[in-house]
């Protein structure tokens, strides 16, 4: 059992209603900003793995990573000889990231003994979704002297990195000196990283820097809103400069936009950092409205980054004479507030009056509307999540669309202020149950596909049997009507 998502505006008998789309969340591949980030190669690939991440070599002394002998020489046709000197792998990534652009790659290598002509390496760039893409070097002769080797791979589109995932480099080794029949080589090519004037690598376009909120709370006798975030980066804590991070604060309606000062670390566990701050809204004069986080933080290569987390903060300062109110009456099933039946698989659209009483001074009263249903008596599953904002005296609508798989009886539950942002006069009518029942398109009941079908019919053709079914119909609608109180009550005692 689904509820199935409608993604455009709803067309209710004779009137146009304009619809949210209810949909299922989609994980977040970052901040929905790019740097191109140096990701640097470490360790000695003589043991089949090394590490590259965002850190730059801080020494002056080379790792040096053997490239095996058997590549020195062409093969007997006079073709390359590749030889697999090993592989540089990420740190499993902290969190979701997407990478996309051009790819550059560099290395350095010289010979430890003797030298070989016409070297060339061959590089393979594994990015979980892009698969492998392969590229050679140029060619050039080797000896004591440090020789650079360069090339770059093309990512095709924005790729999607999930937290625990990692992407790689492949090394390959091969060189141009004449194949011998007998006998190896004894010269020796070493691939060099690590160090300041070797610091090989490879440069990647990257989105990977997110903010999560696990706690806003606001608390009114400080007249303060404590925000505490985590900082993630898909390289860990360590890729996060400490000291720049900074919180904003935007209300959607009132326009108002707050830079909070301070912020202070709670912790640092080498995955994340946790900060948290504390807004004075009084102080800023901040209105009543719903209200948006932004966190931005430096990365150890100078690139700022800012994320915006799904968390709204609903601050209602004015908390007193406010009432935010629902009743069954004002809930409308395909544009009806007597409707209880529809039809499987038959998109429907619900609207949803929210009505405030109260103070007229209060602008901004963000009402958060939340809406759950359940099949069956059975559990209660999320169907819609907004808000709305409704000065006191006046009302707003809630309209969205859904349908249903399976036939059975269904109750829709709708909620405001379920957290209790607002300080309500009355607490108690915040709350409705809407029962509903959902016929099987095929079983012949009356819903929203007879009516179609009945519109498409001539009025002669209609004739005295379509006069009896409206007859019926007539008949049905008073019965359910006449049962409508029993149908929407329900005990003030519910938890939610």
């Amino acid at each position: 059992m689904r509820a199935l998502v409608a993604l455009t505006t709803f067309l209710l008998l004779f009137s146009l209603l304009s619809v949210d789309t209810v949909r299922a969340a989609e994980p977040d591949y970052g901040s929905g900003q790019f740097h191109e980030l140096d990701l640097y190669f470490y360790g000695d690939l003589d043991g089949g793995s090394g590490s590259f991440n965002t850190t730059a070599p801080a020494s002056d002394s080379d790792t040096e990573s053997d490239c095996p002998q058997d590549g020195n020489r062409l093969g007997v046709t006079g073709g390359r000889n590749w030889e697999d000197v090993g592989s540089w792998f990420s740190p499993a990534f902290n969190t979701n990231a997407t990478a996309r652009g051009t790819v550059p790659f560099e290395i350095w290598a010289m010979a430890t003994s003797g030298s070989v002509k016409d070297v060339q390496f061959r590089a393979t760039l594994v990015v979980p979704g892009a698969g492998f893409l392969q590229s050679e070097t140029e060619t050039r002769t080797v000896n004591n002297n440090a020789s650079h080797f360069s090339t770059s791979f093309s990512l095709d589109g924005e790729y999607q990195i999930d937290r625990g995932q990692t992407i790689r480099v492949d090394l390959e080794y091969s060189g141009g000196d004449d194949w011998q029949p007998f006998g190896g080589s004894s010269d020796q090519i070493v691939a060099l990283t690590s160090s300041l004037n070797h610091s090989a690598g490879i440069s990647l376009e990257l989105d990977h820097f997110r903010t999560e909120f696990p706690r806003i709370e606001v608390d009114h006798a400080r007249e303060v809103v404590e925000v505490e975030a985590r900082l993630l980066s898909a390289f860990g804590s360590e890729d996060l400069q400490s000291e720049t991070w900074g919180l904003e604060v935007r209300g959607t309606s009132s326009g108002t936009h707050v830079t909070v000062a301070g912020g202070v670390l709670e912790d640092s566990n080498g995955e994340s950092l946790r900060v948290k701050w504390e807004w004075a809204y009084n102080e800023d004069e901040a209105p009543s409205d719903t209200y948006y986080l932004t966190v931005s933080c430096g990365d150890i290569q100078g690139n700022e980054w800012e994320s915006s987390g799904d968390e709204r903060l609903y601050l209602v300062v004015h908390q007193s004479d406010i009432d935010n109110y629902v009743g069954w009456e004002d809930v409308s099933i395909n544009g009806a507030t007597n409707s209880t039946t529809v039809t499987t698989g038959k998109p429907f659209a619900i609207a949803i009056t929210i009505r405030t009483a109260g103070d007229p001074a209060i602008g901004y009263n963000p009402v958060p509307v939340v809406v759950y249903y359940s099949h069956n008596n059975g559990p209660l599953v999320l169907a819609h999540d907004t808000f709305t904002f409704v000065t006191p005296g006046e009302s707003s609508v809630v309209s969205f669309a859904m349908a249903f798989d399976s036939p059975g009886s269904y109750t829709l539950r709708i909620v405001l202020d379920k957290d209790d942002y607002a300080l309500e006069t009355d607490e108690t009518n915040n709350m409705v149950e809407y029962s509903l029942t959902v016929a099987d398109g095929d079983s012949g009941l009356v819903s929203g596909d007879w009516f179609e079908s009945l519109q498409d019919l001539d009025t002669m053709t209609l004739g005295i049997g379509g006069v009896a079914v409206l007859v019926i119909l007539g008949v049905v609608m008073a019965l359910r009507r006449a049962s409508r109180s029993e149908d929407m009550e329900w005990d003030d005692d519910d938890e939610f």
